[in-house]
């Protein structure tokens, strides 16, 4: 009896709440998704590095998804609460009939167990679904190919998936006996009739407390925007704590102020349905207030965290261009207190005893400091802020040099021709042009480079933009390239070489070098001699540059789809169950004549804009904390609004749009089935 009860109760739960179950099924399979990535990344081409790499981002998504699990946790006790208050006279009537808590709390056990079962399947095969497009998504972000493809099912997802959601369901379950045991028969039988309690009244202490909370937060956004990701601890804690306590003193005088400010407009308050709506809005923004104001700043996380995740992808991608040029780089920093041929790193592999296999084609190239220094060239160009931004994140001191000879080298190993050059021009290779248009600007008025009193032609008219090795180390690049007979000081700074895999498997031209390059980093000394030697392969450039790319942006991705759907979720399910505490208004307006028309675009009106308000302040929060992010990414010459602004407001329209029309269309189907 008990579980034909409790099936016909989820039978119609599903009809008046299926925003409820769809959030929990949108929730599984998310959850499924992004713990499948270790079965999903076997289908990958990945060298050793980023498969140790992979290890390690599999280990944060674990960590991330017991925070998402506790946010899940509590969305889905809050939406359980939402739905047994609603159903307070139907306990009741349970409760007249002779029935006791005990047996009512095991009917909402078996409910939970239905809904649970129902969620945790349909979401998983969801999750199966989507996860297979992740594989191709990662890839991507690793710059690692695809083999063979083919469907897979992470069975340890699955049963991961199963077993924290079973505990979710299991507090839920708890959850439900210990409210029923608190509820009265009375209570329970006159819930409907309860009115929800207005906190704020009076008309003067709303306007007073709405213009505190403005204020309030224009302080906090002004010290946000005043001194940015350079806010000293104490002030930038500060700016945060205004910002959370004028966001909550918002939405606490929201309602009461925006109906004494509507009532002045007789016009607009007396037409159609406006004072209703009003009404309406103005109940459930005061006695909800301070989950509106949790869901403000959470769709403000979500907004200004996709576009920082974006952004700060699209810097690395532009950054490590140029940069991958060669299958492995390896460089011996020059120590001055060493003799020559300690600094050259043909003799350090030789004492090493590593040697170049014949498929594994190999340059040597040294590389000089020159006594002219990056200021003496830019200067001119940059603005006193770009300047202090420039000296701030970019090596700015004496130019690097290498000597056409070295560097012809290296462009024939990559199969291009070489350049000529006379004895009295330079080249050009850098990617600060990516950064800053300082370098653009200079050589758009610059033919001659003064160095050491001796002029030299700017042979290139724009910056060669590839490095002369590939690094993961140094992504901003700058050489000036010399003939080999150039007159000046030149100081060593670092040997080198470059190699190019032209093997049947090279894979295992790049384990080779991969577990030299490591062992070097842990030790290299020889003979007493401790030298520094830096060296990387493609794939470990792809595992720190695009790997930690890959986890900015998944773990973003996650996040903010948590957020963003949470905050939905909570908007909506607060929107259904005022449809249910206000049927009998909305009979009363059909007994007076209104037509179903009016009633309907009511609901519309109400619906947009209780879900508008705190995207709004979302919005204006958001906007604020992009402008402090921004100016981090203005040093690279691109704006985090434009790069991201599409991706975002997709997200938006389709995940919160797509909650408000469904809360629009179940708010109306429930006021018109008890027409």
């Amino acid at each position: 009896m008990f579980y034909k009860i409790a099936l016909n109760n989820v039978k119609r739960s599903f009809r008046d709440y299926s925003i409820y179950f769809l959030t929990l099924t949108i929730a599984v399979c998310i959850f499924y998704s992004f713990n499948s990535f270790e079965e999903q990344t076997a289908m990958l081409e990945m060298g050793k590095s980023t498969s140790e790499y992979m290890l390690t981002f599999n280990k944060l998504i674990a960590g991330t998804s017991i925070f998402v699990s506790f946010i899940l946790g509590g969305l889905i006790t809050y939406a359980n609460n939402f739905l047994i208050k609603k159903r307070k006279k139907e306990l009741g009537i349970y409760m007249t009939l002779g029935m006791s808590k005990g047996k009512i709390s095991r009917i909402l056990i078996f409910e939970t167990l239905l809904i649970g079962l129902i969620s945790l399947v349909v979401g998983t095969a969801l999750g199966i679904i989507v996860s297979q497009g992740l594989s191709v998504i990662t890839a991507q972000l690793l710059a690692v190919e695809m083999s063979q493809y083919k469907f897979v099912v992470s069975f340890g997802a699955v049963i991961k998936t199963a077993v924290y959601f079973g505990i979710i369901y299991l507090l839920v379950m708890i959850f439900n006996q210990v409210t029923i045991s608190k509820y009265k028969l009375i209570d329970m039988l006159n819930a409907a009739k309860k009115n929800e309690v207005v906190k704020l009244k009076n008309a003067y202490v709303s306007i007073f407390t709405f213009l505190i909370s403005l204020i309030v937060l224009a302080i906090a956004y002004a010290l946000i925007l005043e001194n940015g990701m350079n806010s000293e601890g104490i002030l930038l804690i500060a700016a945060l704590l205004m910002g959370v306590i004028g966001t909550l003193l918002f939405f606490f005088s929201l309602s009461n102020f925006m109906i004494h400010i509507v009532q002045k407009n007789k016009k607009l308050y007396l037409k159609d349905l406006n004072i209703f709506i009003l009404r309406q809005i103005n109940n459930k923004i005061n006695t909800n207030f301070v989950s509106m104001t949790v869901i403000c700043l959470m769709l403000f996380l979500t907004i200004t965290l996709l576009f920082t995740m974006f952004s700060f992808k699209s810097t690395n991608d532009k950054m490590v261009e140029g940069n991958t040029s060669f299958d492995a780089s390896s460089v011996l920093i020059a120590n001055d207190k060493h003799q020559e041929e300690e600094n050259e790193i043909e003799n350090f592999l030789e004492k090493i005893d590593f040697k170049f296999q014949a498929d594994e084609k190999h340059t040597f190239f040294s590389e000089y400091k020159l006594t002219l220094t990056l200021e003496d060239l830019l200067t001119n160009y940059l603005s006193e802020q770009e300047l202090l931004d420039f000296q701030k994140n970019y090596m700015m001191g004496a130019l690097s040099a290498v000597k056409i000879s070295d560097y012809n080298s290296s462009v024939q190993l990559k199969g291009q021709k070489p350049i000529e050059l006379k004895g009295n021009e330079v080249l050009i290779v850098s990617n600060y042009g990516h950064m800053n248009k300082a370098l653009d600007k200079f050589m758009d008025n610059e033919d001659i480079i003064n160095i050491e009193g001796k002029d030299y032609t700017i042979k290139n008219d724009i910056p060669i933009a590839e490095n002369i090795l590939t690094t993961a180390t140094a992504l901003s690049f700058f050489y000036l390239i010399v003939p080999d007979d150039f007159s000046g000081e030149l100081i060593l700074d670092k040997t080198g070489f470059n190699v190019m895999f032209e093997g049947i498997d090279p894979k295992k031209s790049e384990e080779k070098f991969t577990d030299l390059f490591t062992s070097l980093w842990n030790d290299s000394t020889v003979d007493g001699i401790n030298y520094l030697v830096l060296g990387n392969t493609i794939d470990q450039v792809n595992t720190r540059v695009h790997g930690l790319s890959a986890t900015i942006v998944f773990l973003g991705i996650y996040l903010g789809l948590i957020f963003l759907i949470s905050s939905a979720a909570v908007m909506a399910l607060q929107q259904l169950s005022d449809a249910s505490d206000s049927l009998e208004r909305y009979q009363s307006l059909r007994r007076i004549g209104v037509t179903e028309k009016l009633i309907n675009k009511a609901i519309l009106i109400q619906n947009l804009i209780y879900f508008a308000i705190p995207l709004g302040l979302a919005i204006i929060h958001s906007i604020v904390g992009i402008s402090m992010v921004n100016e981090v990414f203005k040093t690279y010459s691109q704006s985090i609004i434009g790069s991201s602004m599409f991706i975002i407001i997709s997200a938006l329209l389709i995940i919160y749009g797509g909650y408000f029309y469904a809360t629009y269309v179940g708010f109306k189907n429930i006021v018109k089935s008890r027409n």
